[in-house]
């Protein structure tokens, strides 16, 4: 009888894996969303314990570091479109710019950076994509059947610290018919050395990982979701989770993610630049308003309601920028004028039209500036870094890192190179900070 009482949590935890083997589940090619009781857990496991503190990320010197690389073209047309496509449906879909080690290229670009947090005591450690579009935290689980493979050991819910279980199902479906179903975990989340702490923590306990793209999802942990509502991290995490801030790096080096009093700290040792966030048709994504875009000193000769009407989200889970047909257009034009006098190539690469040659050139090419304002009344003109333009498409080519899309703007993870962004959910405002220390 004592050996029963001691492993209670095992026990059930079989008897949920023979009950989700039985039933079947319809998410594949799920044309309606999940209502809320589908996909939330009931209420028993409830957050408490801010969470406060810095994490260092993305430093490829670091053991901690995970810098996912750029795929082959056809790869990042398939997985680029797959997620601009959802997000314009309103379903989370990742754009993941990853490469196999057989098409490594040193010279080409990095994708999406992982922060590494833990679950548990003793903890065990997992590299999350770090995703502002997405409300969803989920991690592969002990007891995978399908899409298993992940660099980092798979979490084993049998040693959750929390006193409750969730043993409702827990499952996402994406725009590109990835989808990811288990059971709702819970336990103690730790981010960063400090120790800083969300008890009782709600995440995905994936079981069943199908990723269309073939990418696996980059053979990352899972994913952290920082996007906005219900059961997303800074739902869960109370106050101090309220403000939030990146530093996102050019090709290589360190980047940081910090909460709380910390995020606001780094922030106030950089030069700020801050507009509201709006009202958009996804609440779980950050929406701000981009009015216009200037070349060379050139504002581009489109209505600002090309890009207000359809909203424009900012989001680290998309990798390149994309923009409304009408306004990408007269974009692309005006950067090929002011280039002319570079090798610009044909058919290089499917989703991004714009790409030239280095081949026999002496000094380093110089894409143009690129200005974004934002705000419809306290306009801000925020001027991209060099990196925030290019994509190193290999060492002899570079492409400009924009993109058409039929619905909103979004920008992404490459245009905020070199910026410190802080999210205030409370000020509702997103500052762009420069030259912090």
């Amino acid at each position: 009888m004592a050996w029963m009482y001691k492993h209670i949590p095992t026990i059930c935890f079989f008897l949920v894996m023979c009950y989700l083997t039985i039933k079947t589940v319809p998410i594949l090619g799920e044309k309606t969303p999940h209502s809320q009781s589908q996909v939330e857990p009931k209420p028993i496991c409830q957050s408490s314990g801010p969470i406060i503190g810095s994490r260092r990320v993305s430093n490829p010197c670091s053991p901690n570091a995970n810098w996912t690389k750029t795929p082959s073209s056809g790869e990042l047309v398939n997985e680029n479109e797959a997620r601009v496509r959802s997000i314009n449906k309103k379903q989370n879909r990742h754009d993941r710019y990853t490469r196999s080690d057989t098409e490594y290229d040193p010279d080409a670009d990095f994708g999406l950076f992982t922060v590494k947090i833990s679950l548990g005591l003793p903890q065990q450690y997992y590299s999350l994509i770090v995703d502002t579009g997405s409300r969803w935290t989920w991690v592969r689980c002990r007891f995978c059947r399908v899409g298993c493979d992940s660099d980092d050991p798979l979490y084993d819910p049998t040693k959750s610290l929390c006193k409750a279980r969730l043993l409702n199902h827990f499952y996402v479906n994406y725009g590109d018919k990835s989808y990811i179903n288990g059971i709702w975990g819970c336990d103690t989340l730790n981010i960063g050395d400090d120790l800083s702490s969300i008890m009782n923590f709600r995440f995905g306990c994936a079981l069943n990982i199908f990723d269309d793209s073939g990418d696996n999802f980059a053979n990352a942990s899972g994913y952290l979701g920082l996007g906005k509502g219900y059961s997303s991290l800074v739902s869960q995490g109370g106050a101090s989770m309220q403000v939030f801030s990146y530093f996102v790096p050019g090709n290589g080096g360190g980047a940081d993610l910090q909460f709380g009093d910390k995020a606001r700290e780094k922030s106030n040792t950089c030069t700020n630049q801050f507009t509201p966030m709006v009202r958009g048709s996804d609440p779980e994504k950050y929406y701000i308003d981009l009015v216009g875009i200037s070349v060379d000193g050139n504002e581009l000769n489109v209505p600002s309601t090309e890009l207000m009407s359809r909203g424009t989200i900012i989001d680290s889970g998309t990798t390149i920028t994309r923009l409304p047909e009408v306004v990408y257009s007269a974009f692309r034009d005006a950067v090929r004028e002011s280039m002319s006098s570079y090798t610009l190539l044909d058919g290089i690469d499917e989703l991004m039209d714009t790409c030239y040659s280095l081949e026999g050139l002496i000094e380093p090419i110089a894409f143009p500036e690129i200005k974004f304002h934002f705000g419809e009344v306290d306009t801000i003109d925020v001027i991209l870094t060099k990196e925030g333009t290019i994509w190193r498409k290999t060492d002899t080519v570079n492409c400009l890192a924009f993109a058409a899309a039929e619905g909103c703007s979004i920008i992404g993870m490459v245009q905020q190179r070199g910026f410190n962004v802080l999210y205030d959910l409370e000020g509702e405002t997103i500052g762009f900070g420069t030259n912090c220390t």
